[in-house]
């Protein structure tokens, strides 16, 4: 790694007589070679909008403000559609405004939805659960897999502007992907056991896949994010799972891109400092699992990383962030985007294990956060500098 030099990045906050500012740590000989779609975010703005009020052009405005060009956007099945084929008219318009709001300022967006409502699996007060495997024709899972693809084909058709959609989200855990009678605060309640759930979630790529092609050919299909479960290198075994199954010949095809055409995780490391140990090291292996099956041209992204300031300051939060930028542009040529999670803190109602507290770059009272001023700055450095940037 180049020689580190210390770099006065000031950030300034006016609000009333408040002036913030701070000095972080940067490597300026590498920040010529960024690019800006290296820099995103992502936050479920259309439905927080719709269900929770949130003040939908201050929220795009902070994405503009913030400097990043690429936003990760949630898209609910159970929200955005009625029915596999019929759309929630509110909720399409306001996406509809913030993909023309986001094109405007070069802002691309990457649609992703992980849930299964109960018109898709027939199983009430649990959008996580899915029925069980059984690949008979008539069966339950059958009935859902087509529903599901069709599901997708509609969403996909109604924002062609979408072109990058994720398939799912931490699909290898349980809270977001498991059996009817779940329940994640009882250890002896059903679960999938790691070969079911890798079974499911191959189904899950490939009928996902044909239903967004259907609905619009043009768009690139991403695995959804796999959680650092037990830990990063867990990502590495479940996801050689998936390419075993793929390969197997038990399933429609054998070529990767049906299932998946970029790949996606979720390089989580709690409340540690990200080191060549900790961080780049178990990264590297996932990215040698791909290589070794022969994608080593698919590219990747991480569709979430951050750390609650709950945990950590925002002082040493924003060194966390810096360095994850850092090791990743020095180590991961294969990397394409960073979607930092996430741009604003939820409403205290909504807070759960799936939903924290603490991860937001931006206060709910729209106040920067240390950590927001860091990003931008780096942002703003990397687009002054770097010829690769092209806003």
């Amino acid at each position: 790694m180049a020689k580190k030099l210390w770099v006065l990045l000031v950030a300034l906050l006016c609000l009333g007589s408040v002036v913030t500012s701070f000095i972080v740590r940067k490597n300026t000989t590498d920040i010529a070679s960024y690019s800006c779609e290296f820099f995103g975010v992502g936050e479920p703005i259309t439905l927080r909008s719709v269900l929770e009020g949130l003040d939908i052009q201050r929220c795009l405005e902070t994405v503009k403000s913030l400097g990043v060009k690429r936003l990760r956007e949630w898209v609910w099945m159970s929200a955005f559609l009625t029915g596999p084929s019929s759309l929630d008219q509110t909720f399409k318009e306001t996406l509809d405004l913030v993909i023309s709001e986001m094109s405007a300022s070069n802002v691309s967006i990457m649609g992703m939805s992980h849930d299964f409502p109960s018109w898709m699996t027939g199983i009430i007060n649990d959008l996580q659960a899915v029925p069980q495997r059984n690949m008979s024709t008539e069966s339950d899972y059958m009935k859902f897999l087509v529903i599901y693809r069709e599901s997708w084909k509609t969403l996909t058709a109604s924002f062609p502007d979408i072109t990058m959609w994720e398939i799912g989200n931490e699909f290898n855990t349980d809270p977001f992907l498991h059996p009817q009678g779940y329940r994640a605060n009882n250890p002896f309640s059903p679960r999938f056991s790691p070969q079911e759930k890798v079974d499911i979630t191959t189904d899950l790529l490939y009928y996902g896949s044909l239903g967004i092609h259907e609905g619009n050919p043009n768009a690139k299909t991403v695995l959804g994010g796999l959680a650092p479960y037990p830990n990063i290198y867990g990502i590495a075994n479940f996801l050689e799972m998936i390419y075993k199954n793929i390969e197997s010949g038990q399933w429609p095809s054998t070529d990767s891109n049906d299932f998946f055409e970029v790949v996606c995780w979720h390089p989580y490391l709690a409340n540690e400092q990200p080191t060549i140990p900790n961080w780049v090291n178990p990264n590297r292996a996932i990215y040698e699992v791909i290589r070794a099956h022969g994608d080593w041209d698919k590219p990747v992204v991480f569709s979430e990383i951050g750390y609650s300031d709950i945990f950590v300051s925002g002082e040493v939060l924003s060194e966390y962030l810096l360095d994850t930028f850092q090791l990743a542009r020095d180590n991961f040529p294969w990397l394409v985007t960073i979607y930092w999670f996430r741009l604003i803190e939820p409403y205290v109602a909504t807070i759960s294990s799936i939903n924290p507290a603490g991860y937001g770059l931006i206060w709910m009272n729209w106040e920067w956060k240390i950590v927001a001023y860091a990003y931008n700055s780096l942002i703003k450095i990397a687009t002054d500098r770097s010829q690769n940037c092209k806003t």
